[in-house]
C-alpha cells in the first residue's frame, strides 16, 4: 500500500500478495526512478532543508529529489500546479549565509561586552522574577520566623502538645511551598549567566556545527534557530521567517550594535530597521552608546 500520509515508503500488508513486491513498485513508478526521472531522498546531508523550508505559495514543506542525469540535487513543493522548486546547492548556500548573521565574533574583549550587555538585557526583561524572588525570601524569612516562635513557645510551655502540632504541621506545609517556589526562581535567576555562555560559544561555532553536521544535526540546528522554519517564493526568489530563537535574535542584534555593522539579515528579507524591531529595543538600555 502507497499513500501520501506514508511520504512515498510502501506498507505491505498481511494478506495474500497478488504481486510482488518488484512489480508493485515498477508500476508506480517508484523502483529506483520515476517516470520525471528522478529520486526522492528521505534522509540526505545534501538536502538538509527538507521540509524544514516551506513553499511560499502554498505553505506546504519543500522536498528533495535528485536528477540523476545532471546528478544535480532540488528542493520541490509537491503541491500540483504550484511548481514551486529550487536548486539545492543555491538554496543550502542562502541559509549558510543566513547563518553567518548569528556567528558571533570571536574577540574576548567582543565577547565581554556582548556578555554584559546580554545579561543587563534579561535581566531587566526578566524585572519581574527578580522581584518575585524578593517577595518569596522575604516570605520564607516570615515563615521561619513563625517556626522558630512557636517551638520557642512549645519549649516554655506556653502551649500544649496538641496546638503545637497542629500549627507545626501547618507552618511546615506553608514552608515547603516558599521553599519550591524559592528554589524555583533562585535556579532560573542563578542560571541565566551561564545560560548566555552557552548562547554565546554555541554561536561562535553554529555556521561550523551547520556545515559539519549530519542530516538530523543540520534539522535540529534550523528549528533550533527558527522554530517555525522558513519559507521561499519562487516568484521573488526570497526567503522569509516568521520566528527566530529570542536567544540568538538578541546576539545577533547587539553583534550588529556593538559593531556598529547595522545590515539587518538581508537574505531573510529583513533590513535592519525590520530586524531591530523584532528586537523590541525601545525597552532595552544599550550599555554601549552608539
Amino acid at each position: 500500500m502507497v499513500h501520501k500520509m506514508l511520504e512515498g515508503k510502501v506498507a505491505e500488508g498481511n494478506q495474500q500478495k497478488m504481486v510482488s513486491r518488484e512489480v508493485f513498485l515498477k508500476v508506480n513508478g517508484l523502483l529506483d526512478e520515476n517516470s520525471h526521472g528522478y529520486t526522492m531522498n528521505e534522509e540526505n546531508v545534501e538536502i538538509p532543508l527538507k521540509r524544514f523550508v516551506k513553499c511560499g505559495h502554498c505553505g506546504q514543506p519543500l522536498r528533495g529529489y535528485i536528477v540523476k542525469k545532471k546528478n544535480t540535487y532540488y528542493y520541490k513543493c509537491n503541491t500540483k500546479a504550484c511548481g514551486n522548486n529550487k536548486n539545492a546547492e543555491v538554496l543550502n548556500s542562502r541559509f549558510a549565509n543566513i547563518l553567518e548573521v548569528f556567528k558571533i565574533d570571536h574577540a574576548k574583549d567582543f565577547l565581554t561586552l556582548l556578555k554584559k550587555q546580554m545579561v543587563a538585557t534579561f535581566n531587566q526583561l526578566s524585572s519581574g522574577k527578580h522581584e518575585d524572588l524578593q517577595e518569596i525570601q522575604k516570605l520564607h524569612k516570615e515563615i521561619t520566623s513563625k517556626i522558630n516562635r512557636l517551638e520557642q513557645r512549645y519549649i516554655e510551655e506556653e502551649i500544649g502538645g496538641e496546638l503545637y502540632g497542629k500549627y507545626k504541621s501547618k507552618y511546615d506545609l506553608e514552608r515547603d511551598e516558599i521553599e519550591r517556589k524559592l528554589m524555583m526562581l533562585s535556579s532560573q535567576v542563578s542560571n541565566l549567566e551561564k545560560c548566555i555562555d552557552l548562547a554565546i560559544k554555541f554561536a561562535t561555532e553554529l555556521p561550523l556545527k551547520w556545515h559539519s553536521g549530519d542530516y538530523h544535526t543540520k534539522q535540529q540546528l534550523q528549528h533550533l534557530l527558527f522554530p517555525l522554519g522558513i519559507t521561499y517564493d519562487k516568484k521573488t526568489d526570497e526567503c522569509r521567517t516568521e520566528e527566530i530563537n529570542s536567544v540568538f535574535l538578541y546576539l545577533a542584534y547587539f553583534q550588529q550594535v556593538i559593531s556598529k555593522k547595522k545590515s539587518g539579515i538581508p537574505d531573510l528579507c529583513l533590513e535592519y530597521s525590520a530586524f531591530s524591531g523584532l528586537v523590541a529595543p525601545s525597552r532595552i538600555e544599550l550599555l554601549s552608546k552608539v
